[in-house]
């Protein structure tokens, strides 16, 4: 039997609850042992953050995908764009994920559903939607 949309928002989040907890762990004997005080972040990354930081991305893709939407007025500040250009910006180096991110919209009114530019390299992009609003850093 096929899980509800809410059923699987609820297992995401409690499988990315434990990949915090985990990371948090981590974090603290990494900073407890005072031999790491002089590696650079990349043994720091490597040690502390990965694989688990790759699973939560990839679980937020997910419930992104799938999360009920809601709206609400669009702010008077952010850029306004079709999904369509959104892409092709992306796709043509335009935007990366450090430049900001964005959000669908739907009748002239922002989601609650974030877009960021990896959302297109992992084809996790909403079909439902044909606009989002993008805030730069």
């Amino acid at each position: 039997m096929e899980k509800s949309v809410d059923e699987k928002l609820k297992e995401i989040e409690v499988e990315t609850n434990k990949l915090y907890e985990a990371i948090s762990k981590k974090d603290k004997k990494w900073y407890a042992d005072k031999n790491n005080e002089d590696n650079p972040f990349d043994a720091y990354w490597e040690l502390v953050q990965q694989p688990e930081s790759s699973k939560i991305a990839k679980l937020s893709r997910e419930k992104r995908m799938i999360m009920p939407y809601e709206l609400k007025e669009l702010p008077d500040y952010g850029d306004v764009m079709s999904l369509k250009s959104f892409i092709e910006c992306v796709n043509e180096g335009g935007f990366i994920d450090y430049d900001g991110h964005g959000y669908y919209v739907k009748e002239n009114k922002e989601s609650n559903i974030m877009i960021i530019p990896s959302d297109v390299e992992y084809n996790s992009v909403r079909k439902d939607f044909d606009t989002i609003v993008w805030f730069n850093r």
